[in-house]
């Protein structure tokens, strides 16, 4: 390419909540691996995973939700790449604190914040009594110590213990369900340790070895106990590219390009180069400089060619270059530097062939929205420049001239259109653009013009949103409002019954731009208030009026079991008293979906009772030794006299 008679070197080469069940978001931040798990309602269609930290996006991919339980995975085996489908070509180093989001169409489908929860730094310990197992680990800010299960993995075990892992809790020591070791889990502020005690020393000394140790934590358990929002922390694993093909990690990436343009003096003895910040991904190396260099032809085919060049600053975009105004086609090249690393070549804005020698022809320029004739703001919350193909475009936004002399200014910066200008101004103080385009023949126009932000974009002018009403349902509350004026989004607010102490970020819904919400992740038969703001890109209104909401029962299932003159059906309510009726699950005949029917006899209006702390709520426990069905029900349902319901049901056999 050659601008202005120089050959130009081409380079090279909305917020959600955590998911509520069956749908799931499962980070393993030591491998940088994400399971995306459910989500059956979106089979077929892309979704993009976003792992954000603070506001930055650091580690991004799309999956095609496929039907299962597991919907698709990132950076592992059978799973995509970070960086499928999107721009971002880095595999992220997850850490905790991050926030791991699903979007479908750009709206947030669920999250998980990664917890600050692991084992380490040391590994499993055999005591000195032979059988005696320990591991230790810290607990950071957020994390529920009673969410937590440590596990040792190790395909060893099932031969010793009968499984492949081994399993403690918080709690005391408790006999494991198969039998072979007791396990409990304590917490001591910010250190855990998960105690394990084997009936035999082998096993114990296998579980001491070489397994994976795990800590699982998670932000949500709900109703039935599952496990929501999960991270599972591996001791000793590492990151990076999963399989084979997956992009680099943060630290392994070169130093990034970007673009550059350049215009020569009339005399030919300057060059002006200048180019776009090049910004590394997240975690990479920072660009600590870029390295300009004009290259001469070579006399004969392969030989040296003389050069002139420069280096500068990581905050500089822009170099001057004096120049042999006898040689005419000076090869440029722009690359970005981390330490003693330098990048592949940045590239041109243009490849447009250089113009027929005395060309004097000026470039067309237009700014969009174009600046008031009688010199007034213009408002608007963006401007492009356009100009003829292969024209280079600067800019200043702080009043300053673009041009001096015949070359742009020291402060004029070179314009991305794939990045229109922000407007900075207000109706008191608007941002004075002033903008240039220089053709390849070295010629240019010039324009200005004054820019404000619309008064919705404007910081104030926003009331607070009225009409908030709430829909209770079991673990949930549906949410609308009236419409505010100017706003763009909304921010809910879930608070405890008290409406001042504001519920966990975790349970905290995402913006908005729709003037309904429903708040998930919450319990039954509990107290709520909510709140709403109004949003545009000038901040927030003030506090709607709270309004106070309870939610609905939540009656689940824990367990279903007959067997010949012996029928059990036992589990949980989130009210604090009142009775539970077991009713055969019919089939309707029109719809063919399982529904509630007659209740067996003798578990009729039974009573709940107070569940033992630390557990809420209440629990039932019905049983009929009498007028047993003579076969296996095959599936029931429990209604309580507070209106919740549980089911259908499967019931085993036992």
């Amino acid at each position: 390419m050659v601008v202005g008679g120089l050959a130009v070197v081409l380079g090279g080469p909305a917020s959600a909540a955590v998911p509520s069940f069956p749908d799931n978001v499962v980070v393993f931040p030591d491998r940088d691996f994400v399971t995306i798990e459910g989500y059956q309602d979106h089979i077929g269609e892309t979704a993009t995973v976003e792992v954000t930290r603070g506001a930055t996006v650091v580690g991004s991919a799309q999956g095609v939700v496929a039907e299962g339980d597991v919907a698709f995975e990132i950076n592992h085996p059978g799973g995509v790449c970070w960086g499928n489908g999107t721009s971002l070509k880095v595999t992220p180093d997850i850490r905790a604190g991050d926030k791991v989001t699903i979007k479908f169409a750009g709206t947030g489908a669920g999250d998980t914040t990664v917890a600050d929860a692991a084992v380490g730094p040391d590994h499993a310990r055999l005591g000195a009594d032979g059988v005696t197992v320990t591991v230790t680990g810290h607990l950071g800010a957020g994390v529920n110590p009673a969410q937590l299960e440590q596990r040792i993995v190790n395909p060893d075990l099932v031969a010793l213990v009968g499984r492949r892992d081994v399993r403690a809790v918080p709690g005391p020591l408790t006999p494991a369900p198969r039998g072979g070791y007791r396990s409990g889990l304590a917490v001591d502020g910010t250190t855990f340790t998960a105690t394990y005690v084997f009936d035999d020393p082998a096993a114990a000394r296998t579980t001491a070895g070489t397994g994976i140790e795990r800590l699982m934590s998670w932000q949500v358990e709900d109703a039935a106990a599952n496990r929501q929002g999960l991270t599972i922390a591996e001791f000793g694993e590492f990151g990076g590219p999963g399989f084979g093909g997956c992009p680099a990690g943060p630290t392994d990436q070169p130093p990034p390009a970007g673009s550059f343009a350049a215009v020569r003096s009339a005399d030919k003895t300057k060059l002006q180069v200048s180019w776009t910040p090049a910004t590394p991904v997240p975690d990479a190396a920072a660009v600590t400089g870029y390295d300009v260099e004009a290259l001469a032809p070579a006399a004969t085919t392969g030989g040296p060619r003389a050069t002139t060049g420069t280096r500068v600053g990581a905050s500089t975009t822009s170099a001057t270059l004096t120049v042999d105004p006898a040689v005419t086609d000076y090869a440029l090249e722009v690359r970005a530097l981390s330490g003693v690393r330098l990048g592949d070549p940045f590239t041109p804005t243009s490849t447009t062939p250089p113009p027929a020698p005395g060309d004097t022809t000026v470039p067309q320029l237009a700014l969009a929205p174009a600046p008031a004739a009688d010199g007034s703001a213009v408002e608007a919350t963006t401007v492009r420049l356009t100009s003829e193909t292969g024209a280079d475009l600067y800019y200043t936004t702080d009043g300053s001239s673009v041009v001096v002399g015949d070359l742009p200014s020291d402060t004029a910066r070179l314009y991305d259109p794939t990045k229109p200008i922000a407007v900075t101004g207000t109706a008191a103080a608007p941002m004075e653009l002033h903008a240039v385009a220089f053709d390849r023949a070295g010629n240019l126009t010039v324009d200005q013009g004054l820019y404000k932000l619309p008064v919705v974009a404007q910081p104030g002018g926003l009331t607070a949103p009225t009409g908030l009403a709430g829909t209770p349902g079991t673990t949930s509350v549906a949410l609308t409002w009236a419409a505010t004026p100017n706003a763009t989004s909304y921010v809910v607010t879930a608070y405890a019954a008290d409406g001042t102490t504001p519920l966990p970020a975790a349970q905290q819904p995402g913006e908005t731009t729709r003037t309904s919400q429903t708040v998930g992740n919450l319990g039954g038969s509990t107290a709520y208030q909510f709140s709403v703001r109004a949003v545009n890109a000038g901040g927030s209104s003030p506090e709607s009026a709270k309004v106070r909401v309870v939610t609905t029962e939540s009656v689940t299932i824990t367990t279903a079991k007959w067997k010949a003159g012996d029928f059990r059906v036992i589990g949980t309510s989130s009210a604090t008293s009142g009775t539970v009726t077991v009713l055969r699950a019919v089939r309707n005949t029109t719809t063919g979906v399982l529904e509630p029917g007659t209740a067996f006899t003798g578990m009729v209006n039974q009573p709940l009772t107070t569940a033992v702390p630390p557990a809420t709520g209440t629990t039932y426990d019905v049983r009929l030794r009498t007028n047993v069905p003579t076969t296996n029900p095959g599936q029931v349902f429990v209604r309580s006299s507070n209106g919740g319901q549980a089911g259908p049901f499967t019931v085993a056999n036992g």
